[in-house]
């Protein structure tokens, strides 16, 4: 008998695309057997055996595959296969095909966002897109990210032009699930269409949106996931402590440095030695005995581990409706972010609410109507002084918690005694932290086509920005140690030793900010083929932008009642009130004009005429042009031989000038930076009392000058596009130049006399250089589809002009200065013996005392043998060289993947191949900020007579000269992180049909999981400032469901 498998039976079905229409022609293959077509209808009807596998086959549609099984009767839904040469990104002020694109333009999808726990978009995009440099320096919750294009700026800063469906937004407030694709426009010929803001490059974010002919979807899906820093420091231990300290005080003692303060007994050692044995409350301190109100720390605490003890949970959900008719598409989401702190004891509470609706109908077959809604919320609830708290090292929290000092004592009070900054207790007692923002957006807009090829497209947004926050600062007490004799576990027995030094006074601030922006589009665009090979499409327009800002603060003391902390309920006989009014505007109008001739030679140009209230009325308005050219070599006929393998190969260059403002409209500005050509007039309080007040004073106005104007950015790019292997292989590379002219800086100093300072001038020049490239290989080997994409960047900048450096101080930007550069001494090694150290150079700038064996061996470099900057100008540096650079090279991304029936897998790397740091001081030398530094357990690695193969020099409280920046001590900061890995399960579409859902899939994500570097463990790569809250490593899993 034949089994089941066997049997052959005879099986019908219909193919149709996504919208649900029959394909007639399309290709039924039994594997290993016969073919078929579909008829006009898309049906047809084959005989095979369960188990057998159908290829589906038509043109222009991706290839799909049917496993036969027990069903008899199958609809198969094609999908259209995006051609490379057809696809469309997002420009300014509208859309090309990416084959036409004359300009240093990058975009990636969504793609890189999905399914990752990120909480911001910046997260999500690092490593994505070539020379878009993504900062993430802080991993508060809630803190965003900075953008960078191309590298370093100007003097005064100045980032790239962000626009959310073509609206100026903060990215950081939006939702990353919402998001569609992300273009970037690098070069002055793509951004010179939005004029004056986006003279460092622009970023246009597109939402999702609906499609027509689609029905209506929903889509869920959830993410829990959980949190912890990305490195937490080893520290050392409370014996290891002692021997460190009181060596570094022996050292000092030799060498005339700074002494130790802490004089640690053999009862210390052994009373550590028994706590660590058994490490109960009662044995981490005793009763000093030259003051029996306090208490002697003896325990072992890592305070690191304390403050960090596992992972923290945050999770989110999305919900979206999305679809559309044949004369309405419409999207809908909600999104919500619940995130705590990785300091676990601080109970920080953030939140963040999304909600978004876009609807677009025709109307008529001449006008489309479209309306969009944003809502975006942030809470947030924390400890007062937070940064004091969480970042770890705020307030110097670093220098204060040694281990021998316990989180609290036997009696349950916090230590401290009135001279530790006890992280626990300041988020117990200290007060809290509110804020809440709410931002609104509404824009409306039209698409009026009267004429064939013609068309009129205008939109008007408003949105209010609205600001509160809330500041309790409370008092509370310390206790010290509960007399002998007395019970030493109940807490109404312990000394009271007076009000926490920094909380003696509690007090309350209340602070509001409001925004109203206003925005205005408006252009007309034709396009048309004349002749077969002419193309041509012409735009212009018109732009209008506003913004009102207000805010109001008020802080007061002396509280009635610090547990009901209102502004009106307090003795403060002089509370703090300030009150900001600001407003500023831009006006533009401009135009780009496209021609092609014969899909082989193209041009683009670009103009612009803008205006800003923030430039005197004669130096009001600036034209900005730029043009950009392109040779698509892969339609040459003589070039034909290239066409078997190269489906498009063009280069492209492009020159174009843009004004610059100095000045970021989305930060909270000042009347000195949005008017700097108007003479202000300082005002404020004296702490004077006159009668029976203090008295308000104003002072005289500074100096403006009247030659104030734009910054100016030239920008030259060259590069090359190509596709080929059926457009499997595909990638770009550019060369690029941009030189910043006019920045402004201080004026030449002024005599004293006069009692105001110098106006400020445009007297400074800069120029940045950089390559970048970017590949992508997609490719399928029967149910198995994988792709692969890399991209590295590279820049650095000099500066070419600085008239207020004519005497080359190194104290002050000079010409030929490259950016980030490091200056410090060469080193040879350390001084092996104190006789060695004895080498008659004199070292006395640097350090004053004696150098002894274990010092830092500095060469003589220019040979006067003194060790010293000299006069620490360019002419005279003494024995100071250029040893690095801080400036981050050879940035690059890498992403990898694919999916094989059910399961998908990605992982993408991002890093850094290049960078110099220098990283001083308490964090990096054992007792470098002083005595009360806590080091780490790689900082044990210090010179000793026994230990002369140390990397780190003899102990010395303060390090002196031997802190110097040097070669030795000079740190690789280079890294490779995997910053993201995912694995997908879709659940199979047979077991999902009775319950009419369309698709399951569930995940697993980490981000940040494994970080590689040579630079010290104490230290993640990207965060180098340890006062910073740090960052974050990720994991999650989730669900995405659709309806």
């Amino acid at each position: 008998m034949n089994s089941a498998a066997e049997v052959q039976k005879s099986i019908a079905g219909k193919v149709t695309d996504s919208k649900g229409r029959a394909l007639a022609g399309a290709t039924i293959k039994v594997k290993n057997g016969s073919s078929m077509s579909t008829d006009q209808n898309g049906e047809f009807q084959v005989t095979a055996q369960v188990g057998t596998v159908l290829t589906v086959e038509l043109i222009g549609f991706e290839p799909q595959t049917l496993t036969v099984g027990s069903n008899n009767n199958y609809t198969i839904t094609m999908v259209e296969k995006v051609d490379a040469l057809d696809e469309v990104v997002v420009v300014g002020y509208g859309t090309q095909k990416k084959v036409n694109l004359t300009g240093a333009v990058s975009s990636v999808g969504s793609e890189v966002l999905e399914n990752r726990m990120v909480t911001n978009l910046g997260a999500g995009l690092q490593g994505a897109v070539p020379n878009l440099n993504i900062g993430l320096s802080n991993g508060r919750p809630g803190e965003g990210a900075s953008f960078n294009i191309r590298g370093y700026t100007s003097l005064n800063g100045g980032g790239p032009l962000i626009l959310v469906d073509g609206v100026q937004m903060d990215p950081n407030q939006l939702n990353p699930q919402d998001v569609e694709n992300v273009t970037v426009l690098k070069d002055a010929a793509a951004a010179a269409i939005y004029g004056a803001r986006a003279a460092y490059g622009v970023v246009l974010i597109t939402t999702k949106n609906g499609k027509y002919d689609t029905g209506t979807r929903v889509n869920y899906s959830f993410n829990q996931g959980f949190s912890r820093p990305t490195t937490i420091p080893k520290t050392v231990n409370s014996l290891e402590y002692v021997d460190m300290y009181k060596y570094a005080d022996l050292s000092g003692n030799l060498s005339g440095g700074a002494r130790g303060s802490e004089v640690w007994t053999d009862t210390d050692i052994e009373k550590m030695k028994a706590y660590m044995a058994n490490p109960i409350p009662e044995n981490a301190v005793y009763i000093d005995p030259s003051n029996p109100t306090r208490y002697r720390y003896v325990g072992n605490t890592d305070w690191w581990e304390e403050m960090f003890p596992g992972w923290a949970p945050m999770n989110e959900h999305n919900l979206g409706l999305t679809g559309g008719s044949e004369k309405i598409k419409y999207h809908t989401s909600l999104g919500y972010l619940n995130q705590g702190g990785l300091f676990k004891a601080a109970n920080q509470k953030y939140k963040r609410y999304n909600a978004n609706m876009g609807l677009e109908t025709k109307v008529t077959s001449w006008l489309d109507l479209n309306a969009k809604f944003r809502l975006n919320r942030k809470e947030d609830n924390k400890p007062a002084r937070s940064a004091a708290i969480e970042g770890i090292y705020g307030d110097r929290i670093a220098t204060d918690l040694r281990p021998n000092i316990p989180i609290r004592h036997p009696d349950g009070h916090y230590s401290g005694q009135g001279n530790t900054t006890n992280p626990f207790a300041m988020n117990e007692y200290n007060g809290r932290e509110t804020y809440q923002s709410d931002d609104v957006w509404l824009t409306g807009g039209f698409n009026l086509h009267p004429l064939k090829n013609f068309r009129v497209i205008g939109d008007m947004t408003w949105n209010s920005y609205n600001y509160n926050n809330k500041i309790n600062i409370k008092s509370f007490d310390e206790y010290g140690a509960v007399p002998a004799g007395m019970d030493p576990t109940n807490p109404a027995n312990a000394y009271l030793v007076g009000p926490y030094p920094h909380n003696r006074v509690p007090w309350v601030s209340e602070s509001n900010s409001k925004d109203r922006y206003t925005a205005i589009n408006i252009y007309a665009e034709y396009e048309n083929t004349f002749a077969e090979k002419h193309y041509l499409k012409a735009m212009a327009g018109y732009n209008r932008e506003e913004k009102i800002y207000s805010s109001f603060s008020a802080r007061a003391k002396n509280l009635l009642n610090q547990d009901f902390p209102y502004l009106n309920l307090n003795n403060d006989d002089k509370p703090i009130v300030s009150s900001v009014p600001l407003d500023w505007a831009l006006l533009g109008q401009f135009f780009r004009v496209n021609y092609i001739y014969d899909n082989r030679y193209l041009i683009e140009i670009n103009g612009r005429h803008d205006g800003s209230s923030r430039f005197a009325a004669d130096k009001r308005y600036v034209f900005s042009p730029s043009a950009s050219v392109a040779w698509r070599l892969s339609n040459e006929e003589f070039l034909s031989f290239l066409k078997p393998t190269f489906n498009d190969l063009k280069i492209r260059a492009s020159y174009g000038t843009l004004p610059n403002q100095s000045i970021d409209l989305n930060s909270n500005p000042t009347n000195g930076t949005l008017y700097p050509y108007i003479a202000t007039m300082p005002y404020g309080t004296t702490n004077y009392i006159f009668g029976n007040a203090t008295q308000s004073y104003i002072t005289a106005p500074g100096l403006v000058s009247q030659l104030f104007t734009w910054e100016k950015v030239t920008s030259k790019n060259i590069g090359l596009d190509f596709a080929l292997l059926d457009n499997k292989l595909s990638g770009s590379f550019d060369l690029y130049s941009r030189d910043t002219r006019d920045m402004l800086v201080g004026g030449q100093p002024l005599p004293a006399i006069l009692g105001v300072g110098a106006p400020n001038r445009n007297a400074a020049d800069l120029k940045t250089t950089g390559w970048e490239f970017e590949v992508k290989y997609n490719n399928k080997i029967n149910d198995f589809n994988y792709f692969v994409s890399f991209n590295m960047s590279d820049n650095k900048a000099k500066i070419t002009k600085y008239d207020l450096n004519p005497t080359g101080e190194l104290t002050s930007h000079y010409v030929g200065e490259q950016i980030d550069e490091i200056w410090g001494y060469t080193s040879n090694g350390l001084y092996q013996s104190d006789a060695e150290a004895n080498d008659g150079l004199n070292k006395e700038r640097l350090f004053s005392g004696t150098w002894l064996g274990g010092d830092v061996r500095f060469e003589d470099v220019n040979g006067d043998k003194k060790i010293d900057n000299g006069s620490n100008t360019l002419s005279n540096s003494g024995d100071m060289r250029i040893i690095g650079n801080k400036t981050a090279r050879y940035s690059y991304g890498m992403r990898l993947g694919g999916d094989y029936k059910n399961f998908d897998l990605s992982v993408f790397l991002q890093g850094v191949g290049r960078r110099d740091a220098v990283v001083g001081g308490t964090y990096f030398y054992a007792f470098g900020g002083g005595e009360w530094d806590v080091p780490t357990k790689n900082q044990m690695d210090y010179w000793t007579p026994e230990n002369q193969d140390a990397y780190f020099p003899r102990l010395r409280f303060g390090g002196n000269g031997n802190t110097q920046n040097s070669t030795r001590y000079l740190q690789d900061a280079s890294y490779m992180r995997i910053k993201n890995i995912t694995i997908g399960y879709s659940v199979p579409s047979l077991i999902l049909k009775r319950a009419k859902i369309e698709k399951i899939r569930l995940f697993f994500s980490g981000e940040n999981l494994f970080t590689f570097t040579k630079i010290f463990d104490n230290f993640d790569p990207e965060q180098l400032d340890r006062t910073a809250y740090p960052l974050s490593k990720n994991i999650s899993f989730g669900a995405q469901i659709t309806f």
